[in-house]
């Protein structure tokens, strides 16, 4: 036993040593990697050229001496020369590029036009603030550059560019005569010029008119010059894709040169427009009835697009009648808007569904309703009890009281081929064209809302007083015709306008005089834009945004 004991103790003693001898290994490893953690510290050095005490870097020098003695902007510029048009606001990069102040693209094109940029690195670009009428622009550009013996340098300056105006090419073509090559020449036979104010609004909302050296607005129609055929044929295009035409190109020799067999010429293009419009009163011809479906021959216009959308209004049934089909066998309107006459709803039966026709094609996208209606003339009030009973496609609009505009058709002197195919008909007496709101229009409140225009250059024949009278009534009902149908005016572009207030007495004096109806469609706030604000607000009413032709 004594024997056995002796082992253990010396078993526990060996076991005492092992652990005694590891955990010192242990104190040493983490001593050794507690004092490689330990960042290693160099003393500092004097400056070679001020003797300041600095930390080493390869050059031995300071901050200060070494700015002293290396500048890292020598070779870069800092006055440069920028050109801008003043006429279509466009900077000269080239090519000719449209920037506002301070923006990232104009940033950019003074950066490219720093000579010498490329040699160091750019760490950090802004501009600095500058009065807009000093033709000044300043920009605060940071850079790097590797100096003596590896050393990065790291500068800020500033570099002013000097505005200068300068007539870009496409301006130069605009005031010079005879530089167009082609022009598109849009008419329309009719007496008035509301389908152009229609029109107008979709070439600003699609910007159809960005390649346009000029627009010029003749008696009967607009011109359109470009630069290029292949401008032209877009812009021919897009009329196409939107109204009813009928197109005729031709060309004019203009010079040649046989040695080398070059020609130039110029293009025109004759761009007419279908002679119908909204509300107009037709009569189809007899060859277009296999097309219809022996629809109508009396119809009445109610939408023009690509194509010429007409609805009967005694029996709902429609037609569209392409581009194509229409030129091939054109018509123009028997009745327009200045045949218009007003009349009072006295009662309003609609028709029962079982008996009403088949809506057909685009009747049924209007949502068009047959009723029997009682009217009689505004004018006819206190002169006589003369009242007609006829039936319209406006029953979902029309009820007791409220006023309408229709055709009087034992006034309307027909065509002798319009009469004799509408001989065998039995024609009403009145056609009902469209709801009115003469309490609202007397009010003559000012519109919340406006419209852009296109730069037109004028014709050299002044319009007269009386046109300039016409024009300015057919602009007020192409407005009118905005408020009153919404999908009009889905497809034109309307600003806000700041309205100045009416004191509330003479708000109500008006109401109290003309109660105004209550289903008058007002133009939603939400249908409307942010106009361009060229001038502070503290400044005068600004006028209609004017857009540039070009």
């Amino acid at each position: 036993t004594q024997s056995t004991w002796g082992i253990a103790c010396l078993f526990f003693v060996l076991c005492v040593l092992c652990c005694c001898c590891c955990m010192k290994r242990s104190i040493e490893t983490i001593n050794d990697t507690t004092i490689d953690m330990q960042p290693q510290r160099f003393a500092n050095i004097l400056c070679c050229m001020c003797g300041t005490s600095i930390q080493p870097n390869p050059s031995n020098m300071c901050v200060s001496c070494l700015r002293g003695q290396v500048d890292i902007t020598e070779g870069i510029c800092k006055q440069v020369i920028m050109h801008y048009c003043k006429e279509c606001n466009r900077y000269l990069r080239p090519p000719w590029m449209h920037c506002e102040l301070e923006s990232r693209e104009l940033l950019s094109v003074c950066l490219k036009k720093i000579k010498g940029l490329n040699k160091v690195k750019l760490v950090d670009a802004s501009f600095i603030w500058t009065e807009p009428h000093s033709r000044r622009i300043k920009v605060k550009l940071t850079i790097q550059k590797e100096v003596l013996n590896g050393a990065i340098l790291q500068q800020t300056f500033v570099v002013e560019f000097l505005v200068q105006t300068l007539q870009c090419d496409d301006c130069k073509k605009l005031w010079t005569p005879h530089t167009w090559v082609a022009s598109c020449q849009v008419r329309q036979k009719v007496d008035h010029k509301r389908t152009f104010f229609f029109l107008e609004q979709l070439i600003l909302k699609h910007n159809a008119h960005e390649k346009t050296l000029n627009v010029k607005e003749e008696p009967d129609g607009i011109d359109f010059y470009f630069a290029n055929r292949s401008h032209a044929m877009k812009f021919v295009d897009f009329l196409q894709g939107i109204v009813p035409v009928r197109v005729k190109d031709s060309k004019q020799l203009i010079s040649q040169d046989d040695r080398s067999n070059t020609y130039n010429y110029k293009y025109s293009f004759s761009v007419e427009i279908a002679m119908v419009c909204k509300d107009d009163l037709v009569v189809l011809p007899s060859k277009l009835a296999p097309h219809t479906g022996n629809a109508g021959p009396l119809m009445l216009v109610h939408k023009i697009s690509n194509i010429v959308m007409a609805v009967d209004p005694m029996t709902l049934r429609a037609v569209e009648i392409p581009s194509g089909l229409f030129w091939k066998h054109p018509f123009k309107a028997a009745a327009t808007r200045k045949h218009l006459t007003e009349y009072t709803i006295l009662n309003v039966e609609p028709v029962d569904a079982i008996y009403q026709p088949i809506k057909q094609g685009a009747a049924t996208r209007t949502l068009y309703q047959l009723a029997d209606v009682e009217c009689a003339r505004a004018a006819d009030f206190g002169r006589n009890d003369i009242v007609f009973r006829v039936r319209t496609h406006l029953g979902h609009l029309l009820k007791p009281g409220d006023s309408a505009m229709g055709y009087d058709m034992t006034t309307i002197n027909f065509l002798e081929d319009d009469d004799a195919s509408i001989r065998r008909l039995q024609v009403p007496e009145v056609i009902l064209v469209k709801k009115h709101y003469p309490n609202r229009r007397k009010q003559n409140k000012k519109r919340n809302w406006k419209l852009q225009h296109l730069e037109k250059e004028e014709s050299e024949m002044l319009p007269r007083e009386r046109d300039v009278q016409k024009t300015e009534r057919e602009y007020e009902e192409f407005l009118q015709d905005l408020e009153e149908d919404p999908e009009l005016r889905s497809n034109v572009n309307l600003f806000k306008e700041e309205v100045a207030p009416v004191r509330r007495d003479v708000e109500e004096m008006e109401d109290a005089e003309y109660e105004p109806e209550e289903d008058f469609p007002e133009v939603g706030v939400e249908e409307l834009l942010d106009g361009l604000t060229l001038n502070d607000p503290d400044e005068e009413d600004e006028q209609d945004v004017q857009l540039p032709s070009t």
